[in-house]
C-alpha cells in the first residue's frame, strides 16, 4: 500500500511588503501586467535536467524562475502483502531547506495521487512474491513560490528519467522457501508517465487568478486553488487553500482555466524533458 513520509514542516516565511509594494503587485495584476512583466495565466521559464544524481534510479531538477525542486526515485524489491498481492509501495519524502514554504497536506494529497496515475508505480514481478517498492525524495532547493507544481512536475520528469533493472524470478519447489532473484545489470524498464498529471495552481488576488505565483503574489492571496490534470484534460485531483471562500462558479471557471493552461505547461515540460534527456 502507498504511504507518504514528511519531513516536519518548517514555519513559513512570509514576504515583507510596504503597502505600496501590495498595491503595486495587486494593481498589476488588475491589469494583467505583473511585476515580472508576465501576464495572468503565463508561467515562468522552466529549465528540465535528468540524471542529476547517479546513485538514485532516476532523478530530475525543475527549475521555475527562482523556485528550484529536484525529484529522485529509488527502486528496492520488496514482497507484496497479503491484502494487496498485485502492488508494490510508494513512499514519498518531501525535504524542505529552511527557506522554503511547504504546504505537508496538499503534498500529501497531491503528490502521491499524481505518482499513482503512473501505471507503472505497482510493478510487480510476480505476484504475491516479488515487487518493487518506490522510494521518491524531493528536495525543495528554494522557494519563490508555487512549489507544489514544481515538485510534481519533478516527479513526473523523475518518474520519466527512472530505469528498473529487469528481474527473473524463479519459484522453490516448495512453498516455504524464499523466491531466487536475479536482477540484470544490463536490461532496463522504463516507467511510462503519459497518464501522470501535472498539478496546476491558480492563485486569486483581488477578484483575478494568476498561474506560477511568486512568493511575494502569494502572500496577497485570499485562496488558490490546486488542481491535478493529466495530458487528456482529465481532471484527478482538486484541493482549495486559503480562508476565503470561493463561488461555486468561480471554482468551475478556475477549473476550466486550469486545463487550458495545462496543455501549453504539458507540452514545454515534455520539450524540456527531452532535451535534457538527449544532453545526458
Amino acid at each position: 500500500m502507498p504511504h507518504a513520509r514528511y519531513a516536519p514542516a518548517a514555519p513559513r516565511t512570509m514576504v515583507g511588503l510596504s503597502e505600496g509594494e501590495k498595491h503595486f503587485i495587486r494593481g498589476g495584476i488588475a491589469q494583467d501586467l505583473r511585476t515580472d512583466g508576465r501576464r495572468r495565466l503565463q508561467f515562468r521559464a522552466i529549465s528540465v535536467e535528468t540524471g542529476v544524481i547517479p546513485q538514485a534510479n532516476g532523478s530530475a531538477r525543475v527549475r521555475l524562475g527562482a523556485t528550484e525542486v529536484i525529484a529522485t526515485v529509488k527502486a528496492e524489491l520488496g514482497k507484496p502483502s497479503i491484502l494487496h498481492p498485485d502492488k508494490g509501495k510508494v513512499s514519498i519524502f518531501v525535504d524542505c531547506s529552511p527557506t522554503a514554504a511547504p504546504m505537508v497536506e496538499v503534498l500529501k494529497n497531491f503528490l502521491l495521487s499524481s505518482v499513482l496515475h503512473c501505471k507503472d508505480a505497482y510493478s510487480v514481478v510476480k505476484v504475491g512474491q516479488v515487487c518493487w517498492d518506490l522510494y521518491i525524495d524531493g528536495l525543495v532547493v528554494s522557494s519563490d513560490g508555487n512549489l507544489l507544481d514544481a515538485l510534481a512536475a519533478a516527479i513526473k520528469v523523475a518518474l520519466s528519467d527512472t530505469g528498473i533493472p529487469k528481474v527473473n524470478v524463479s519459484l522453490s519447489a516448495t512453498t516455504d522457501q524464499e523466491p531466487e532473484v536475479n536482477v540484470s545489470d544490463e536490461e532496463f524498464l522504463q516507467f511510462d508517465t503519459s497518464s501522470v498529471p501535472v498539478i496546476v495552481t491558480l492563485t486569486k488576488v483581488g477578484k483575478h487568478y494568476i498561474v506560477d505565483a511568486t512568493s511575494e503574489e502569494e502572500s496577497q492571496m485570499s485562496s488558490a486553488v490546486s488542481v491535478s490534470v493529466n495530458r487528456h484534460g482529465q481532471i484527478r485531483g482538486l484541493t482549495k487553500r486559503g480562508g476565503a471562500g470561493l463561488d461555486p462558479s468561480v471554482i468551475f471557471d478556475m477549473i476550466s482555466v486550469a486545463k487550458h493552461v495545462s496543455r501549453q505547461f504539458i507540452s514545454v515540460l515534455d520539450s524540456e524533458t527531452l532535451a535534457a534527456e538527449a544532453a545526458e
